[in-house]
């Protein structure tokens, strides 16, 4: 299945690769024009990522066809080269805030699960970039098995560096990955399950409300700026990984509201401010009081981005 699949996924993907470069120079001009007519920058913006983009996932690409199996190293380039163009293309910032965990804080005898917030399209990569950069972490990242499409990360997870979550199994999954790590190795989990988004926000409480879970509704209510946190994937990591310190991980999002805007409209001129926060081993919850745990620390985690957004006036 894995190599019916890459035999149709990577010709496809590097064919409209190489279109997306063949034919820029076209779309350059006419988001040049549209560009002047709304006065924004955004279409050349757009059309430039775009380029971006795909000249990362060719060289990334050419490596793996070329031998190159050193999994972290990979990930390290993508990542890094990926904010590289978010940094000079959209001039998107990644920033540690000052009350975060330092570097030296993380304990290197044995893994890191880190809990983070998922608000914002690429967000994922960026945290990633931030935790190999800044606390020099190996990371290994649950995905959503779709993300198999994407050659990259289909052959990453190959290399055992990304977790495609597999339905029923999914549990045992991040139990066994986080069994596998060692000192020096993160585990990035996203316990609200789906990038936020003020859809799925509604549904999510409506699904409460009709289900009888009112508490839980109301609790969901007052936390505009998050999805309620699921506790499975986070217990079956510290299952797996009883010396696993936690660090949990939030991030002010694209937005100056501090929640997502449609993928469509890229951020520009944004900073996102990371705030990381860390319960050593010794401290952090049992698997079967993670649930009220969450649920206290998510609680924290949306009123700090709250707090954020009421610091910073809208542009």
């Amino acid at each position: 299945m894995t190599a019916v699949r890459r035999a149709v996924t990577m010709p496809v993907i590097v064919a409209l690769m190489l279109l997306v470069l063949l034919t820029a120079p076209i779309y350059l001009v006419i988001a040049g024009m549209a560009s002047g007519i709304a006065r924004s920058s955004r279409p050349v913006r757009s059309v430039a990522l775009a380029m971006a983009y795909a000249l990362i996932e060719l060289r990334i690409l050419a490596r793996l066809l070329g031998g190159d199996r050193d999994c972290d190293r990979l990930m390290r380039d993508f990542s890094g080269m990926a904010y590289q163009a978010v940094r000079l293309l959209l001039d998107v910032e990644v920033a540690l805030g000052p009350a975060s965990v330092a570097p030296a804080e993380i304990p290197d005898d044995a893994p890191v699960v880190v809990l983070s917030r998922h608000c914002g399209p690429g967000d994922s990569i960026l945290i990633a970039w931030l935790l190999m950069t800044q606390y020099r972490l190996q990371v290994r990242v649950v995905a959503r098995a779709a993300l198999r499409l994407e050659p990259v990360f289909d052959v990453a997870g190959q290399l055992g560096c990304v977790c495609f979550l597999d339905g029923d199994r999914a549990r045992q999954q991040i139990r066994d990955l986080a069994a596998s790590l060692s000192g020096g190795q993160a585990l990035l989990l996203f316990p609200e399950g789906a990038n936020f988004s003020v859809s799925r926000w509604r549904a999510t409480i409506t699904e409460l409300r009709t289900t009888g879970q009112i508490r839980a509704a109301a609790r969901a209510f007052r936390q505009s700026h998050t999805l309620p946190p699921r506790a499975g994937g986070a217990a079956a990591a510290l299952s797996g990984a009883p010396n696993a310190s936690v660090l949990v991980l939030t991030h002010t999002g694209f937005c100056p509201d501090g929640r997502a805007r449609p993928w469509w409209q890229l951020p520009i001129n944004r900073q996102l401010l990371v705030h990381t926060e860390l319960f050593p081993a010794d401290q952090r919850p049992q698997p079967q009081d993670v649930g009220a745990w969450l649920d206290e620390t998510w609680t924290r985690v949306d009123s700090w981005v709250a707090d954020q957004v009421n610091r910073t006036p809208n542009p």
